[in-house]
């Protein structure tokens, strides 16, 4: 997830919950060849982190070459961080990790059917970088090995929390 930490970084103009589906989906309706151009507004404080995670999941090249060593077949597109009164565009890429089914009966949900407590099956995860199926939320969720792989490197605007792993299924 994004480091709070890290202060005044980038924010890309946000995205309509659709728009950010349609981009994330693994429909190849759209042309992979055409970037994602996102407007920024920056100053002289702002900070161009090496993940974002709002409006989409987005990486710099250099997150984006250790991630794909653990998981070679990543779908990727560019997405082109643009300031018009900077006259300034970085290249990001938008992670597009598979879809897991991998819930646990045992996670528990708000009324309004967002995420309370977030419980994971740990037989049915294969994949070392992956998106979760059934949560409204888009969060990245990656293995022990990358998230160590990440915390060694001088990675910034990155933080990992750990998750719960259901052991047996009731």
């Amino acid at each position: 997830m994004v480091d709070e930490r890290v202060k005044h970084r980038v924010e890309p103009a946000s995205l309509s919950p659709l728009q950010v589906e349609d981009i994330l989906s693994d429909s190849r309706t759209q042309a992979e060849d055409t970037p994602l151009f996102l407007a920024v507004h920056t100053d002289s404080r702002t900070v161009y982190p090496d993940f974002l995670e709002f409006p989409l999941p987005l990486v710099s090249d250099s997150m984006k070459a250790l991630l794909e060593k653990y998981m070679p077949g990543l779908e990727w597109k560019a997405a082109i961080l643009t300031d018009f009164q900077q006259a300034r565009q970085d290249v990001y890429w938008v992670l597009r990790p598979p879809v897991v089914d991998c819930l646990s009966s045992k996670t528990e949900w708000y009324p309004d059917h967002t995420l309370k407590h977030l419980v994971l099956r740990h037989e049915k995860i294969e994949p070392s970088i992956f998106r979760i199926a059934g949560l409204m939320e888009a969060h990245i969720y990656i293995n022990l090995a990358v998230a160590e792989s990440l915390l060694r490197r001088p990675f910034t605007g990155v933080r990992v929390q750990k998750l719960e792993m259901a052991t047996k299924e009731e």
